[in-house]
């Protein structure tokens, strides 16, 4: 009986104010594109998979195949960062990928740049995180980051070895054995 007294039933609990407040309205508009970019970058590393898988590199499918699942896991920080605050992340639409790939350098160099690109991002989150004084979107900027710092690394060595020791079809053979192992 005293409890039903504190608790007002008549008046809905306003809930939205607390949450725009823990987010600025940029910063959460960031993130959801952020999330929106991971699962991008996961289809757009399936559909490399699938490509490498059927031209005969299985090494190098199997690779991009795990890269596509890392990707979504990167999705979930995003998605869990805002779901820890009340907020429903959006799950926008996902673009129709075109598989014009010209085998196994070609991959790895369009990947370099797309992490690159996913970057270049990701130093946008962090700045307006900055910029709005949200330190903890901050650190989940820098997680990005450091996740990219990685994924650059990653491709960077694949390009290297291309360089180094060329693309004729046995080099790329013991390449795709590489990855694969």
């Amino acid at each position: 009986m005293a409890l039903e007294k504190i608790i007002d039933k008549s008046e809905p609990v306003v809930v939205e104010a607390k949450k725009s407040a823990l987010i600025s309205p940029e910063c959460l508009e960031l993130l959801h594109f952020r999330n929106n970019e991971e699962e991008k970058s996961a289809r757009l590393y399936e559909d490399m998979y699938m490509f490498l898988d059927n031209k005969g590199y299985t090494g190098a499918g199997a690779l991009w195949h795990k890269y596509a699942h890392e990707e979504m896991t990167h999705a979930d920080w995003s998605r869990e960062y805002l779901l820890n605050l009340g907020i429903q992340p959006e799950l926008r639409a996902l673009p129709k990928l075109v598989s014009d790939y010209k085998g196994l350098p070609d991959i790895i160099k369009r990947s370099y740049d797309h992490e690159i690109l996913i970057t270049d991002q990701c130093k946008e989150l962090a700045s307006c995180a900055m910029k709005c004084g949200d330190h903890m979107l901050y650190e989940l900027a820098l997680k990005f980051l450091k996740e990219q710092v990685e994924e650059i690394g990653k491709m960077q060595t694949w390009l290297d070895k291309l360089e180094a020791f060329g693309t004729e079809p046995l080099a790329l053979r013991l390449l795709d054995n590489e990855m694969g192992a």
